[in-house]
């Protein structure tokens, strides 16, 4: 008997760091998909986020970037209505060069520091739509070494910043 508990102890060290990549499997893939979440992890150099609180009809379509030493350089995670014909909201990664966000853009007028989680992040309007015209805009921060950019015309503030604090 200790020797079946040894042995599954060992198994879930060993597999700790695929499982994280699992619950990934969820998400229904669009019809235009050349590659997949644990596929795309493997051909990059940056740690690829996914969110795990999306509404489940979305379809994911993957864009990845060019090429850099045999990697690719950035990717782009494409959430799609249920018909996979909108987009509801598009992650863009690459790797952080910078350790703050702050190198990365020029703080405008329209930027607003929100939280997610312990992250500091940007938020930015669509400009001209203070007075909510369109939702939404850029969602932009650094995690785990990776750069974040979140985009949105369907979805609120407050949707990308609760999506944003799911993302692993």
């Amino acid at each position: 008997m200790r020797i079946i508990t040894v042995f599954f102890l060992s198994l879930c060290i060993v597999l700790s760091p695929i499982i994280t990549v699992i619950h990934a499997e969820t998400f229904k893939y669009g019809p235009h998909n050349t590659i997949t979440i644990e596929a795309l992890q493997k051909e990059i150099d940056f740690n690829l986020l996914v969110p795990t609180k999306i509404p489940k009809e979305w379809v994911l379509e993957i864009k990845d970037g060019p090429r850099k030493n045999g990697k690719h350089e950035y990717c782009n995670l494409n959430f799609l209505d249920k018909n996979d014909q909108y987009l509801m909201m598009s992650l863009n990664q690459k790797k952080a060069i910078f350790k703050e966000l702050d190198s990365y853009q020029n703080i405008g007028d329209n930027t607003e520091i929100v939280q997610i989680g312990s992250i500091e992040g940007h938020y930015e309007a669509w400009v001209g739509t203070r007075n909510g015209n369109i939702p939404g805009g850029f969602l932009r921060w650094i995690q785990k070494g990776t750069y974040v950019e979140m985009v949105s015309s369907r979805l609120s503030k407050e949707e990308m910043v609760n999506i944003a604090k799911s993302i692993k």
